[in-house]
């Protein structure tokens, strides 16, 4: 387990358990898709707390019903039969289960040092991913730690570093929002440019929850407010598709 709690997870080993996998046929939507048309499948996880492997810390033993590791099996089926996908996460990443206290109360993170639930995430290959309330359990330091390892954009356009007149003249913890420039192929198999935005939320009430590590750190401000405030200039900068994670 030391390898894992560590750090040193290969993408190959991670992903061994989908080896081998049967083929998998092409899903109905991508098949039937028309010339012009595409079919694009948008994966999403919830609160991974820390389960990167099949394994309960708790009872102190394997479980096959649990860990990102099993879930990266049917996101490969997914992907197999998608002509097009995506797969984001809605965060509540960080903390949940005894290797994610290891690592924020014995371990610690350095500057460098890879956290193994993000390390897991880029290994299966996550396009973003937003903060969860559990995000701020082990305050703010430990959090842009852990996140300076991720090989995928992670938004956050409601917690707020430096309030402005208006949402977006806020000094956020995080980019608000990304859009990210994508190609898809249609059923007559020609490649399409698309730009996908995500913007992410959290629940307001961080500030009570952690008010210990956010008090005087950070603010949070409505998520309807934010969100009215930031998806017309997503709209403006070119998103031709808008994906809240919360």
């Amino acid at each position: 387990m030391s390898d894992y709690i560590n750090g040193r997870l290969s993408r190959r080993h991670f992903l061994a358990a989908t080896a081998g996998a049967s083929l998998i046929a092409v899903h109905p939507f991508s098949a039937r898709a028309a010339a012009g048309q595409a079919h694009l499948r948008i994966m999403e996880t919830t609160d991974l707390h820390v389960h990167v492997f099949p394994y309960d810390y708790y009872a102190d033993k394997p479980r096959d019903t649990v860990g990102l590791a099993r879930s990266a099996s049917h996101i490969k089926s997914i992907r197999d039969e998608a002509t097009n996908s995506m797969l984001v996460d809605n965060g509540d990443f960080l903390q949940g289960n005894p290797m994610g206290d290891y690592i924020a109360y014995e371990r610690g993170m350095k500057d460098g040092d890879m956290h193994p639930g993000i390390t897991a995430m880029n290994a299966v290959g996550f396009d973003a991913s937003t903060l969860g309330n559990h995000e701020f359990n082990y305050g703010l330091d430990f959090l842009m730690k852990s996140l300076a390892g991720a090989d995928f954009p992670v938004v956050s356009a409601n917690v707020v570093k430096e309030m402005g007149g208006t949402p977006t003249a806020d000094q956020t913890l995080l980019k608000p929002y990304v859009i990210l420039d994508r190609m898809v192929t249609d059923g007559a198999g020609e490649a399409h440019a698309i730009k996908v935005g995500l913007i992410g939320f959290v629940p307001p009430q961080i500030m009570n929850w952690d008010r210990k590590h956010l008090e005087g750190n950070v603010q949070a401000r409505d998520i309807l407010e934010t969100a009215r405030a930031y998806v017309p200039e997503m709209k403006e900068a070119g998103a031709d598709i808008i994906i809240a994670l919360s």
